[in-house]
């Protein structure tokens, strides 16, 4: 009997749309010859929506976005609390998720209380993670070097404007600690788009990360959990982009509007470096399946910016790049994300 496989995605965060991709793209290159498919929707309400998938190949997959259509396959609402239709049969949960609910414990913790194994890292490691500020207590407690950085908001009444100008100076970084995918973060070249930024960020968030910007080279580099129980970094990839300042939202997911270099055209002891330094960070924040760390390399110095317990599986994703750089095919890094989970 084949192995029941929830593949999950949407979620009330910034990155719902990156996140149905994600989750279409699994459903479309997924080995359904190894497993019995089920498509999870959840809506920005929290709700779950989910439609059977047709074993046959060559069957088309379902519009995930059109999973509230009642002439569509998709059967649904379901409330967290009720959704025994779900999950009564499932062996693994495929996290496709990204940000709030998805890759921040809240989905782990709840699968954990149904003893339904899922793919990426558990509650804790998900939560440190996911917050930018709590890694890089982490990070630097564990000689990772970070960028230079300040917390402004309402637990840090201290830190000023006229405090960030003197110390971090212009361009530089304001991020809300739980988002991804360049969503909730901006780059303020002045007084004026700072303030501006500051007050935009803190209606999301009580506390914004404020970095100083490394004008170096980006890279970031996948870690898988194997078969075997081993830890392997991936190839990394050198991120270029054309036409940003910084690898921003349109530069991550429009076709084109990056260069994404696998292997990365650097000295071999640098790569080297890279890797190691992906899979600390992984081991450090107790990741487990899968991470993704991003970092800047300048002055001879590797800047970690943050880890991330779901990667994008999109189409222009950089995990299923790298995995494929290396000789692997998609289908392939799914049966090695889900043999993780089962394990």
């Amino acid at each position: 009997m084949s192995t029941r496989i929830n593949v999950v995605m949407g979620g009330p965060s910034a990155e719902y749309e990156v996140s149905l991709n994600s989750g279409a793209q699994v459903l479309t290159h997924i080995d359904k010859t190894k497993y019995a498919l089920r498509a999870v929707v959840v809506d920005k309400d929290k709700s779950f929506y989910y439609a059977d998938i047709d074993p046959n190949p060559n069957a088309a997959i379902p519009d995930v976005r059109n999973y509230t259509d009642p002439s569509g396959p998709f059967m649904g609402p379901f409330h967290p609390y009720d959704a025994y239709d779900i999950w009564d049969d499932c062996d693994a949960a495929f996290l496709a998720l990204h940000g709030e609910f998805g890759e921040d414990g809240v989905i782990q913790g709840y699968l954990d209380t149904l003893g339904i194994p899922y793919t990426g890292s558990g509650v804790y490691a998900s939560a440190v993670a996911m917050n930018k500020i709590t890694s890089k207590f982490l990070y630097e407690l564990n000689n990772i070097t970070v960028p230079e950085y300040s917390i402004y908001g309402v637990n840090h009444p201290n830190v000023t404007i006229d405090g960030i100008i003197e110390k971090h100076s212009f361009p530089c970084f304001l991020k809300c600690p739980q988002s991804g995918s360049s969503r909730l973060m901006g780059r303020a070249n002045d007084r004026g788009s700072l303030e501006a930024l500051l007050k935009e960020l803190q209606e999301s968030a009580d506390d914004i990360l404020v970095e100083t910007e490394i004008k170096g080279i980006e890279f970031s580099c996948g870690v898988l959990d194997m078969p075997d129980g081993s830890v392997k970094a991936l190839p990394p990839i050198e991120i270029r982009p054309k036409n940003s300042v910084f690898f921003d939202y349109e530069a991550k997911y429009t076709h084109g509007e990056t260069l994404e270099l696998v292997p990365a055209p650097q000295p071999e002891e640098l790569l080297r470096e890279i890797e190691a330094v992906a899979v600390n960070a992984h081991k450090i924040l107790g990741c487990r399946g899968v991470s993704r760390t991003d970092m800047m390399y300048a002055d001879s110095k590797l800047y970690v910016l943050e880890t991330n317990t779901l990667p994008g599986m999109t189409s222009t994703s950089l995990l299923p790049k790298s995995f494929k750089a290396q000789g692997g095919t998609y289908a392939e890094l799914l049966d090695i994300l889900i043999a993780a989970s089962l394990r």
